[in-house]
């Protein structure tokens, strides 16, 4: 009899990264998976509860969302689990840039999978000493309950996301021997002229035309530096689209911090709701029409916000990517691009929808039948099993 595999699943403060984990958990549990929970919150407990569980088996992997456990470290120094040779999932759900120096420190035994084909080049060009790297696409979460028809949703259109515009802080540039604050300035202005273009790209370009040529490494470190570019170019476009929508008098429910200043958001047919649970906000899309979303400057990749529309029954409108045009089928979920000529034709686009109910339940049902086929986070754990897991030792 094959010996059950086992893994270990981590959580920690951030309710969005643990809804994912335990997503996945659900899909290793029906693949025959025996699951340890490390509440990094109590990292101190857990990690006696670990050394327990060890005692019974090996641990075929750990996974992780956002580098959330790979710097731990023993009494001496040393990466734990390096130290205790046990391969590590770093699932990161962001730009790389956000987790360089823990990227740095990565054990050996460390695995990186990025959910934009982008960031899995950045990876493999940037971090020479992470050997194994990869893309797995973002998952969605399945509502435990029937979904409403079209016919019978409240909201019109639902938004869910935060707005960084009012807290985005540049960082110190005294430390470089040339105007890296005028090269950022530029990178963005750059990157609001040309969205379809990546940050990292973007930053080197703007060094070059100032004459500078780093290697690698300090070029690593400068755009790591530069961060806050992402914020700044994603909340530009975030609030131009949710704002053109407002402004168009369409209804919409607006959910996520940062929104309370925009001079459209006491309009009638907004209702602003601030930060809600991650939970509830997929409850929210199941009483929605429509899902607009837009991406966290992801050019080759995926959000969850597209398949959780989808699993709601909602019809997803999104900013498009390169990954989401070849997967997704046209009849499943309506694009728009980041061109002046397409942001001008969304409020208009989202109006056309809203007259055609029938247009609209066509488009969620093929959203539905294909994100519960292929979308989901428990089929992402079929792909780690099939394509990753299956391998390991």
């Amino acid at each position: 009899m094959e010996e059950k595999k086992r893994l270990v699943l981590f959580r920690g403060e951030l309710d969005t990264l643990n809804l994912f984990s335990e997503q996945l958990k659900q899909g290793f549990l029906e693949l025959g998976y025996e699951i340890f929970d490390f509440d990094l919150c109590q990292s101190a407990k857990s990690l006696g509860l670990l050394h327990e569980y060890m005692q019974t088996g090996p641990i075929t992997a750990m996974i992780a969302f956002n580098s959330m456990f790979f710097g731990m470290t023993t009494p001496s120094g040393k990466n734990m689990w390096e130290v205790l040779g046990i391969p590590c999932v770093n699932i990161l759900v962001d730009h790389p840039f956000w987790y360089h120096n823990i990227l740095m420190r990565m054990p050996s035994t460390g695995i990186v999978l990025c959910i934009d084909r982008n960031h899995m080049d950045y990876i493999g060009r940037f971090y020479p000493n992470i050997t194994s790297n990869g893309f797995i696409a973002h998952g969605g979460t399945v509502l435990c309950r029937k979904q409403k028809p079209i016919s019978e949703r409240k909201t019109d259109v639902l938004y869910a996301g935060s707005l960084y515009a009012n807290y985005i802080r540049k960082p110190d540039f005294s430390g470089w021997n040339f105007p890296a604050e005028q090269i950022c300035d530029r990178s963005i202005r750059h990157l609001l002229e040309h969205p379809t273009d990546t940050i990292e790209a973007t930053v080197e370009r703007m060094l070059r035309q100032e004459g500078v040529n780093l290697p690698d490494e300090e070029l690593r470190r400068f755009v790591s530096s530069c961060v806050y570019i992402e914020r700044a170019v994603s909340s530009h476009f975030r609030e131009m689209i949710v704002g053109s929508v407002a402004k168009a008098g369409i209804p919409l429910a607006l959910y996520g911090d940062g929104w309370s200043g925009c001079d459209w958001i006491g309009l009638p047919n907004v209702r602003y709701g601030g930060r809600v649970s991650p939970e509830e906000i997929l409850d929210k899309m199941g009483d929605s029409k429509i899902v607009l979303n837009t991406l966290p400057w992801f050019k080759d990749g995926s959000h969850e916000r597209v398949f959780n529309a989808m699993l709601c029954g909602a019809v997803a409108v999104s900013e498009t990517s390169r990954y989401l045009e070849e997967t997704l089928p046209k009849d499943a979920w309506v694009s728009y691009g980041l061109s002046d000529a397409s942001l001008s034709a969304l409020p208009r686009c989202i109006a056309d929808l809203l007259s055609d109910e029938e247009r609209l339940q066509a488009i969620a049902s093929a959203g539905q039948r294909l994100a519960e086929g292929s979308h989901t986070w428990k089929a992402r754990a079929r792909e780690l099993h099939e394509d990753l897991l299956s391998f390991l030792p």
